[in-house]
């Protein structure tokens, strides 16, 4: 595990007093410097060090701020700035001044264009994802955005979250710092270094809601939950609920969901005013599959399933929506697998136009998925035109029902 930091360079005019420099605050401490990437790397405690600069950046202050003595290597960096020749393979002696300071090797420091067209874009980008093959599972990434084009903001949260998505990289984000240097004088010349990594939180939050909402997959917001110490047991409901979800186990979802419904108090009573925020659309879709009858849930989750185009889990739920409905409505065991045989063969003495509208196509349907039979090869799309008018149908029906019961 190592802490990283990938921060941009900027430029500077260099007087007779060399470039201008700041005082750095963070978490009580100060260091002054004339970029901030020294002063992170003393606060934060860095192992590697990835910087990113034109050919126009302070790279002959960097060399000295971190302990180069070489003058004639200052004027060298220096001189190729002014002249805007200074290539990559002339900034390996910054690394090595960079690692001999860090105690440790790895640092890089790379050179990019100022990003005025799609090509210089991409350019600025593979470097970063260049960055990225260096980050192993379990570092913790620090990110600086002080210096930066904005463009490269942008890049940063983008090299994360493909890291994070596309390469399944395990690194933690630490901190994405900006140092406040328009604050400066407002405090007496200090400058503030602010963590923005909330933003960053905020964005894995609406990830994490809509991976819940639209996919029923709770994985995310579980271990949001376990980075916070006191939501341990509702990291274990949202886990527990994603993988019931994931095998389709009508009962053990319905369980999953009353008890969440339970426990969603605490997550918008949350002092953390990111899951006080979020909180009110986890609840609104436990809300909606919290029924008290299962056939309702059933039908529900039904209708849910036929949102997010899972057409063949629409039409087991609701078939077995509509055999729950049944069971309820004689008064049956609602989970005897016999009871639920006898009300199958019972839907058209009680609800006629249920039984030939609905269920008669419905289960039909329903085996030739479960059975994978060849009968509906060609039915495919009128299958899927279909289950609207069946979900609609059921609905009418049922809230029918209910009023009576």
């Amino acid at each position: 595990m190592a802490n990283i930091l990938i921060s941009s360079l900027g430029s500077g005019q260099k007087r007779d007093s060399g470039y201008q420099k700041a005082t750095y605050q963070f978490n009580g401490k100060t260091y002054t410097t004339t970029f901030i990437s020294r002063a992170l790397t003393k606060f934060l405690k860095i192992d590697k060090l990835y910087l990113i600069g034109t050919n126009g950046s302070i790279w002959d202050s960097c060399y000295t701020q971190f302990g180069g003595k070489d003058e004639n290597i200052e004027f060298d960096l220096y001189e190729k700035i002014e002249n805007k020749t200074l290539q990559e393979k002339d900034l390996l002696i910054v690394n090595q001044t960079i690692d001999k300071a860090l105690g440790k090797d790895g640092s890089k420091s790379y050179i990019i264009k100022y990003g005025l067209n799609e090509k210089e874009l991409w350019g600025n980008f593979n470097k970063y994802l260049q960055i990225l093959e260096d980050i192993n599972d379990e570092d913790i990434v620090y990110i600086d955005i002080t210096h930066a084009f904005r463009s490269l903001s942008l890049m940063s949260f983008l090299m994360v979250q493909f890291g994070h998505t596309i390469k399944n990289k395990k690194f933690k984000i630490g901190g994405i710092f900006y140092g406040m240097l328009e604050y400066a004088k407002e405090n007496n010349n200090i400058t503030p270094i602010i963590d923005l990594k909330m933003f960053y939180e905020l964005m894995e939050w609406i990830k994490a809601i809509d991976n819940f909402k639209n996919y029923a997959n709770g994985d995310n917001i579980a271990l949001l939950l376990k980075n916070e110490q006191k939501y341990k047991s509702e990291y274990n409901l949202f886990k527990n609920y994603s993988d019931s979800m994931r095998i389709a186990n009508m009962e053990v979802i319905r369980q999953n969901v009353n008890t969440l419904s339970k426990k969603l108090e605490i997550l918008q009573n949350s002092k953390n005013p990111i899951i006080a925020l979020m909180s009110d659309e986890i609840i609104k879709f436990i809300k909606r599959l919290n029924k008290d009858r299962l056939s309702n849930f059933q039908l529900e989750l039904a209708n849910w399933y036929y949102e997010h185009k899972h057409y063949a889990l629409s039409y087991i739920a609701l078939a077995e929506a509509i055999v729950s409905k049944m069971c309820e409505i004689k008064k049956l065991n609602i989970s005897s697998k016999n009871d639920r045989d006898k009300c199958k063969k019972e839907i058209w003495t009680v609800n006629k136009d249920l039984y030939k509208k609905v269920y008669k196509n419905v289960n039909k349907i329903r085996k030739n998925i479960a059975h994978q039979l060849q009968t509906r090869k060609d039915a495919m799309h009128a299958d899927i035109k279909n289950l609207k008018s069946y979900l609609k149908n059921t609905k009418k029906y049922f809230n029918d029902i209910d009023k009576q019961m």
